[in-house]
C-alpha cells in the first residue's frame, strides 16, 4: 500500500514535469538529493519513482538515472457540439490593447468550431481585480466546455493555485503581454520590451541627451521590469552614470501622480533633459504638465513613450514610441492554444516575442542649455 507520503512526492514531481521544470530527456535529481529536499528516505523516493515510471512519466533503467518522457496527455472531454476559448483581458474590451488584442484572436485561422468567451477584471481596487481574476480561472476549471484559455495575467503569485487547477484539468494556457510566474511555466505571445526600451534611450542618447529619467509604474508585472532593464542597459552601454534617483514610479495612477513626480524630477540640482515613460499613457500625462509649466517639447524636455496605442487619440499622434504589435499578439496566441488543444502533448513551451519598433515623431529632438536658469522659469504656472 502507498504511503501517503508517497503519493504526495509523486503529486510535486508529476506537477514539475507539467509545467515544464522538468523536461523530457532530463534525469531527475538524485535520489539522495531528492531525499534531501524532501525530507524522505530513499525507499520512499523510490517507491515515487516507481509510481511515476508506471504512470509513464519517467523512463527508468539499470543503473541510470529516471529520466522524464514525452507523455501524451489526454485531451480533455468536451461536450458535444461547440467548445469555447475562454479569454481574460485587462482592464477591459474598450481598451486599445485589449480591443486590438481580441481582434487578433478573432481573425486567428482557427476554424468555426470554438466560440470565444471573453471576461474582464472590471472596475475596482487590485484586491478585487485578483479575485475576479482567480475566480475566471477556476470557472474555466470547473466548465467541461472550456477547450482552451488565453489570457493576460495580472495576479503573480496569489492566483498560481487557481493557475495549478486549470492545468489540472488538462486546459491549455496561453498567456499574452505579460510572461507567467516563474513558478508556473506556459506557452507565452508578448514583446521583447527589453530590447525595445533599450532601442528608445539609445535614440534619446544619439541625440545627446545623458540626463535621462525613467517614469514607471508599480506593477509587478514582466513588461514593466523588462522596460527598466532596457533603460538600465543603454545607459551602461553608452557608460552613462545610472543615477537610480532617476527612476520615480507613479504610485497614483493618474495626472496628479504624475505632477507630483514631475515636480521632483524637475526641483533636482541636474534635471533630467528627456524621460522615458514606461508607456504612453503615463508619456502623455508627462507632455500635459510640462506644457502647464510652459517648458517646450522637444526644445526644452523630450519624451518618449512606449506602446504605440494612444496614437489615435488628440495629442498622441506627436509622441515618439515603441509600436507593440497587440493584435498579432492575440493572432499567434490563438493559433498557439489551437494547436495545444490538438497536440495535447507536454513538450517545451514556446514563448514568442515580438519586435516593438521605435517610431520617431515629434516629442524628442537634441537638448539644449537651459537648465541655468531652470528652477525660476519652470515653475507651474
Amino acid at each position: 500500500m502507498k504511503s501517503p507520503l508517497t503519493t504526495a512526492i509523486a503529486a510535486q514531481l508529476v506537477e514539475r514535469i507539467q509545467d515544464g521544470r522538468l523536461r523530457p530527456g532530463q534525469p531527475l535529481p538524485s535520489e539522495r538529493e531528492l531525499s534531501i529536499e524532501f525530507g524522505a528516505s530513499r525507499g520512499v523516493i523510490r517507491a515515487a519513482i516507481s509510481e511515476l515510471a508506471l504512470q509513464d512519466y519517467l523512463e527508468v533503467k539499470p543503473r541510470c538515472r529516471p529520466t522524464v518522457v514525452l507523455r501524451k496527455r489526454q485531451a480533455r472531454s468536451l461536450v458535444s457540439g461547440k467548445s469555447n476559448i475562454a479569454i481574460w483581458l485587462w482592464p477591459n474590451t474598450g481598451d486599445y490593447a485589449a480591443a486590438s488584442i481580441l481582434k487578433g484572436i478573432q481573425s486567428a485561422d482557427i476554424g468555426n468550431d470554438f466560440n470565444l468567451v471573453v471576461a474582464n477584471a472590471g472596475d475596482g481596487d487590485w484586491d478585487s481585480i485578483f479575485e475576479s481574476e482567480s475566480k475566471f480561472l477556476m470557472e474555466s476549471h470547473q466548465d467541461p466546455q472550456v477547450a482552451g484559455l488565453i489570457i493576460w495575467y495580472l495576479g503573480g503569485e496569489r492566483n498560481l493555485p487557481a493557475l495549478r487547477s486549470v492545468r489540472e484539468s488538462h486546459i491549455p494556457i496561453v498567456f499574452v503581454d505579460r510572461q507567467p510566474p516563474t513558478e508556473f511555466c506556459a506557452d507565452f505571445v508578448g514583446t521583447h520590451n527589453e530590447g525595445a526600451a533599450q532601442r528608445a534611450v539609445q535614440h534619446l542618447i544619439e541625440l545627446g541627451h545623458r540626463q535621462i529619467a525613467l517614469l514607471s509604474n508599480i506593477e509587478p508585472v514582466s513588461s514593466v521590469r523588462e522596460r527598466e532593464s532596457g533603460y538600465s542597459r543603454a545607459l551602461r552601454e553608452a557608460g552613462i552614470p545610472f543615477r537610480p534617483e532617476y527612476i520615480i514610479r507613479d504610485q497614483e495612477d493618474g495626472p496628479e501622480g504624475v505632477d507630483s513626480l514631475l515636480d521632483q524630477l524637475l526641483s533636482m540640482d541636474v534635471p533630467p533633459t528627456a524621460i522615458f515613460a514606461v508607456n504612453d499613457h503615463i508619456a502623455l500625462q508627462v507632455c500635459d504638465a510640462l506644457r502647464e509649466r510652459n517648458i517646450a517639447i522637444p526644445n526644452q524636455m523630450s519624451v518618449i513613450g512606449f506602446d504605440g496605442l494612444l496614437r489615435w487619440v488628440p495629442g498622441g499622434g506627436h509622441l515618439t514610441t515603441s509600436l507593440q504589435d497587440f493584435e498579432r499578439i492575440g493572432r499567434l496566441a490563438a493559433e498557439l492554444v489551437y494547436q495545444r488543444m490538438g497536440l495535447g502533448t507536454v513538450d517545451a513551451f514556446r514563448h514568442i516575442l515580438l519586435d516593438a519598433p521605435l517610431l520617431v515623431r515629434g516629442t524628442t529632438a537634441p537638448p539644449t542649455h537651459f537648465h541655468s536658469s531652470f528652477h525660476s522659469s519652470t515653475r507651474k504656472r
